[in-house]
């Protein structure tokens, strides 16, 4: 019925969605039938895991002021009994210099599957938490320096989405297919127990084993969804909980993934394309939005037609440039709009390096990469590997494989997907014409040939709930704000922080002064706004007179918190290896 409902509202008939949704049936391998029980939880922890004492351990510069350690959680928390356990990567940072602190906030990044050790640190160095609260990260089951599953050599969605002819989309739904035996293969059996409702579990043993009777929380993006989960399992240890760039918590996977394209697109064409148009005289992509786009569909054209394939920092790394890594460039810089200047130059030395190689031929374009400064490579380099912040689109794989197979676990595990390759093939044809950017991909997805484990997770309804704060920008374009809208109306108790005028996704940390001041308000007081509330954006800065790295600018930094976490995350992550 959820996907009927749904799918009625993109347009497809109630009739049409019901015959596309094939739930798989009751065959399941031995693996599915060890996770069926979880759907009941939370089991009750056997002692010899609450027992535990962890060692902690200095991680990352002695300035960060940050430990870390692990623990050990089964497996599957629904059959403790069989003894086989995963380790977990925690992280604590703040509190008091003398005495313990009266409270203890945990934090997630997202992804889902993003590494979260940074996020102690991230938290402490908020003004709000450094009087009285201790600050959690954890890498979740998956993913960082815990247990990892990996889905290494599982074929990418290297074809175009765009191109409708039958052999093309055979092969999007071939690559879509072979995902899962890549990642059973090599995931030694963890694979179907990388859910939420393990990861719930994973989070109150952390709390036991720190001795806190509630937690407060800060999760963003994914986080919502494990934020909102968690208080649905474990209602009387929630306290203060801030949920920034919402999931649609309240229904399936499905709903926050086929908002995407809309939000998207929105954000290319209403923020960045103006905004690029305005400082025209120095970005040179076009003077009015319509421009920009046309350079962008021009462009992509040609990397479609002849590919740039070049060699970086003396022939180390060598990048092809086609129509898909140019669409990943593009996506990846609308999470924030620090991005929008890095972008700008991109999309530049792109069309640069098409032409010179159209004109003549790639000795010529490859100078033209020779020619940039070792630092400026470097930068490319990275750009074009790098994970994005949040969740990603299906189709656009993170560098880290480690978070790429859990974010593909996690969102196919935990809610059920229509199976088969015409549902998404159907999506992809009626929202591609409308949200070019990313509705063609709407069939590169895993999760409609995933073997689901039997869960049936609990719907979160936040009733018998503290009030919970949600903070979300009209224009975020990986989590649509129709999704917060939504799980907001059936969440009972919630408040919504609304900023217009804003499209980052994330909020929380520096973006806006007036979020800022709401949720440090509630963060160390407990007081939420008495009702629904709205910020005021701050606007997209000008483009920077200096250098387009966005990490060489500390103000900068400063307003891109996931960005910000990510480098925390980096700085304390392998210590304990």
């Amino acid at each position: 019925m959820k996907f009927r409902t749904l799918a009625a509202g993109l347009g497809i008939s109630a009739l049409s969605a019901t015959a596309l949704l094939v739930v798989p049936g009751s065959s399941a391998t031995a693996s599915q039938q060890q996770a069926a029980a979880v759907q009941t939880g939370p089991n009750r922890i056997a002692q010899r895991y609450l027992d535990q004492k962890p060692a902690w351990r200095m991680c990352g510069d002695p300035e960060l002021k940050t430990s870390c350690a692990k623990i050990v959680v089964p497996r599957d928390w629904s059959d403790q009994a069989r003894h086989v356990d995963i380790q977990l990567a925690i992280s604590k940072a703040g509190g008091p210099a003398k005495g313990r602190a009266g409270r203890v906030v945990f934090g997630n990044p997202g992804g889902p599957g993003g590494a979260g050790l940074g996020m102690a640190p991230y938290l402490a160095s908020q003004k709000a938490l450094t009087k009285d609260h201790l600050a959690i990260g954890f890498d979740p089951r998956g993913t960082g320096d815990s247990a990892n599953v990996t889905c290494q050599g599982a074929p990418g969605f290297t074809m175009d989405a765009r191109d409708r002819d039958p052999w093309n989309l055979d092969l999007i739904a071939e690559a879509s297919q072979l995902t899962l035996p890549y990642c059973e293969g090599q995931s030694r059996g963890l694979l179907p127990f990388v859910n939420t409702v393990q990861t719930v579990q994973d989070m109150d043993l952390i709390r036991q084993l720190l001795g806190y009777d509630k937690i407060d929380y800060v999760g963003y993006s994914a986080g919502t969804w494990l934020g909102a989960y968690y208080q649905t399992y474990y209602p009387t240890h929630v306290g203060r909980f801030v949920l920034d760039s919402n999931t649609d918590f309240t229904g399936p996977w499905l709903n926050t993934f086929i908002a995407q394209p809309q939000a998207f697109e929105r954000r290319f064409r209403e923020d960045f394309a103006p905004w690029a148009a305005k400082y025209d005289a120095q970005l040179k992509l076009g003077d009015s939005p319509r421009l920009v786009i046309r350079t962008y569909e021009r462009l992509r054209a040609a990397l479609k037609k002849e590919p740039a394939v070049e060699e970086f920092m003396d022939g180390s790394v060598k990048i092809s440039y086609d129509q898909n890594t140019l669409d990943n460039i593009v996506t990846g810089d609308l999470y924030t709009k620090v991005d929008f200047h890095s972008l700008a130059i991109d999309l530049a030395f792109l069309r640069g390096l098409s032409e010179a190689q159209s004109k003549s031929g790639a000795r010529a374009a490859q100078r033209k990469v020779d020619e940039l400064p070792l630092a400026r490579q470097q930068e490319l380099v990275q750009r074009a590997t790098r994970r994005t912040v949040g969740i990603t689109p299906f189709g656009r794989p993170f560098a880290d494989d480690a978070e790429n197979a859990t974010f593909t676990a996690v969102t196919c595990n935990d809610t059920e997907w229509p199976q088969g390759r015409e549902y998404g093939e159907v999506l992809s044809a009626r929202l591609g014409p409308r949200y070019p950017l990313l509705g063609w991909s709407m069939s590169e997805n895993p999760c409609a040939f995933w073997d689901r484990p039997n869960l049936d997770l609990r719907i979160p309804t936040g009733k018998g709930l503290p009030t919970t704060l949600m903070v979300q920008s009209v224009h975020d374009p990986a989590t649509n704000f129709s999704l917060a809208a939504a799980a907001h109306s059936r969440y009972a108790g919630s408040r919504l922080v609304t900023i217009t005028g804003e499209g980052d996704h994330g909020i929380y940390g520096g973006v806006n002064k007036c979020a800022d001041k709401i949720v440090n308000t509630f963060l160390a007081t407990g007081k939420a706004p008495a009702r629904d509330t709205t910020c005021a954006g701050e606007g997209i800065p000008a483009p920077s007179s200096g250098g387009t790295d966005p990490n060489d600018d500390d103000a900068v930094n400063a307003r891109a918190p996931l960005t910000r976490i990510a480098g925390f995350t980096k700085a304390v992550s392998g210590y304990l290896r």
